[in-house]
């Protein structure tokens, strides 16, 4: 509700009934009346004049629609930030980021869906400035870092990838990353701090009666030394494009170089070696590796798809292109919260030392035949042997020989695992010396 509806509301208070005919209020008790009707938004009736309302049905489906995003959001996230507290293991640079990414999707479906929520539910706002201030700047501070963890785990994967020689350096840059994601966080939302305060709508010292609305004031926004279209126009610039064509740019490079690599080691593998057991071997890889673009594919598509209708309303918004409309704006802000939902699925469930964290959490809880439904072929893996396979197998047992040589080029020996942005597990297998030739080991798949 904007502030030029405060003219309209003292006449209504003064001089209308609910039914904007017959007797004014005259009494203390009217008026409560009166504007507990008008403060909730999705109702039957016009109230306050020429204000916008939406039906009551409407506004249960978007409610609805919240309790999924906080609900599903905060237990992912909250699995996942205890699955690395509990397993000293997990406490990698690699996992670092994914705890960053799920602490701030953790903040963004309990402080700013909720709050959200409550701003389109209602009209006024009763929990005073300082908290006012507070909800704004801290409902930006939590998207941004939740973006730019995004963008910061893809460049960190894309470093690792493209260059694995340079992995005594992994630590730095991954610590440059972290506290170069909070740092633009937390200078992106002062202004949304500075600006947020509340507005006086309706003030009745007889009656004890204080309205007020918590929104970014234009007068604030001159003060500062960038308008509020052209922060606007940074925010869509820093929230959305780069880290949209970071992360494409990033994981098509990965699935690029995984292909050559592929392609590589296959092709010095003689042809009296190429049995029955490489190729079934082989064509498990491809459709691990196949697994990881789709998924690769999903986190980029997810995240344009997620976050363009928010960018798109806040800019047409704010350069009066179209009218604020709150259900539209809960359209579109809703449908940017899930992101926080399937951010803990992509980064975390779809890695194999998550997910039997998780396991291990829902057989604590008495929930794991609660997985085992989902998954339908699940194995559970014993303590000393703590990763699964696609299949649901435990690995750890080294593969028999006849089944693991392959003679290569030493220069085609990858040391590695790749974890597609921490999302699933695709093997560039790691080799070691047996008897002069090059065995394939175990993956290694805690990086």
């Amino acid at each position: 509700m904007d502030s030029e509806n405060d003219t309209s509301l003292s006449e209504v208070a003064a001089s209308q009934d609910p039914g904007n005919s017959g007797p004014r209020p005259t009494s203390c008790s009217d008026l409560r009346l009166l504007f507990k009707k008008i403060n909730n938004y999705f109702r039957d009736e016009e109230i306050l004049p020429s204000t916008e309302y939406s039906t009551p049905e409407l506004g249960y489906i978007i409610t609805m629609a919240y309790a999924f995003v906080i609900i599903v959001g905060a237990i992912g996230n909250m699995l996942t930030v205890i699955s690395v507290i509990r397993n000293p293991q997990m406490r990698t640079t690699r996992n670092f980021f994914i705890v960053n990414l799920a602490l701030s999707d953790f903040l963004i479906c309990t402080i700013t869906a909720p709050t959200t929520l409550y701003t389109v539910l209602h009209m006024f706002w009763p929990f005073g400035s300082a908290l006012c201030k507070i909800a704004g700047s801290l409902q930006g501070f939590n998207v941004f870092l939740s973006t730019f963890s995004i963008t910061a785990i893809a460049l960190d994967r894309y470093v690792l990838v493209i260059f694995p020689t340079k992995r005594d350096r992994q630590k730095t840059l991954s610590l440059v990353f972290f506290t170069s994601i909070w740092m633009i966080a937390l200078l992106l939302a002062l202004p949304l701090f500075y600006s947020s305060d509340i507005g006086v709508l309706f003030d009745d010292n007889k009656c004890g009666i204080l309205l007020t609305i918590c929104h970014e004031q234009n007068n604030r926004w001159q003060e500062l030394p960038i308008s509020k279209e052209a922060y606007t126009l940074a925010v869509l610039i820093t929230q959305y494009a780069m880290p949209l064509a970071s992360i494409a740019f990033a994981y098509s490079r990965i699935a690029f170089r995984m292909r050559l690599r592929f392609a590589a080691r296959n092709s010095c593998v003689p042809q009296n070696l190429r049995n029955d057991s490489f190729n079934k071997r082989r064509r498990s890889v491809v459709e691990r590796q196949r697994r990881t673009n789709f998924l690769l594919v999903c986190i980029v598509v997810v995240f344009a798809i997620a976050w363009l209708p928010l960018n798109v309303f806040h800019m047409v918004n704010t350069f009066g292109l179209v009218k604020f409309s709150v259900t539209s704006f809960a359209f579109c802000h809703v449908v940017a919260m899930t992101s926080a939902c399937f951010n803990p699925i992509s980064y975390a469930f779809f890695n194999q030392n998550f997910r039997q964290e998780f396991i291990d959490i829902f057989e604590k809880m008495k929930l794991i035949w609660l997985y085992q439904k989902l998954r339908g072929n699940l194995t559970k893996c014993y303590p000393e042997k703590k990763k699964l396979q696609s299949n649901g197998a435990c690995l750890g047992a080294q593969p028999n020989s006849s089944e693991a040589l392959e003679t290569v080029r030493p220069e085609t020996k990858l040391l590695e695992t790749i974890h597609a942005d921490q999302a699933t597990d695709v093997d560039i297998i790691p080799f070691s010396h047996v008897n002069g030739l090059i065995t394939l080991t175990s993956p290694v798949t805690d990086l």
